[in-house]
């Protein structure tokens, strides 16, 4: 097996393989398996996978794996699921920890746009958990 980085060149070529090798396990000509449960950690600034807040790549519909450029957090070019792929799990567990994720869970929860604050837009067709520690959930809306 090649290390990634022999076997592609571009993130694009990195999202095409990546998306190959989902479909070959989907059913049904889907793109996606059916997953069952996505865990997705979140970061202080509200991101889940590698969709930021006001980056390109939030707005990518139609596929299931989107290559990302210029990422506020290293490294700049990345792969990611799109939203297509994240909403279509069965359920979605969102997990955070610590005081400094407080305000990036309140905006995700509360009425932030996706644009604003990614992680509200992570949502399983079945159930959406959020596992937060006390110091996450500080300023989590009730």
């Amino acid at each position: 097996m090649l290390p990634l980085s022999d076997a592609v060149a571009t993130p694009e070529e990195s999202a095409s393989a990546y998306r190959a090798e989902l479909a070959r396990h989907a059913g049904d000509g889907s793109e996606v398996p059916a997953f069952d449960v996505l865990l997705l950690g979140m970061g202080p600034d509200a991101h889940v996978a590698s969709l930021f807040p006001g980056h390109e790549a939030l707005g990518v519909m139609g596929t299931a794996v989107v290559g990302v450029h210029g990422s506020p957090k290293p490294p700049a070019e990345r792969v990611s699921l799109t939203f297509d792929a994240i909403c279509s799990a069965h359920e979605v567990w969102v997990v955070a920890a610590g005081a400094e994720k407080a305000d990036a869970v309140s905006a995700a929860l509360g009425d932030a746009p996706v644009s604003d604050a990614p992680a509200g837009g992570a949502k399983g067709t079945s159930r959406t958990l959020w596992l937060l520690d006390a110091a996450a959930a500080g300023a989590a809306p009730s």
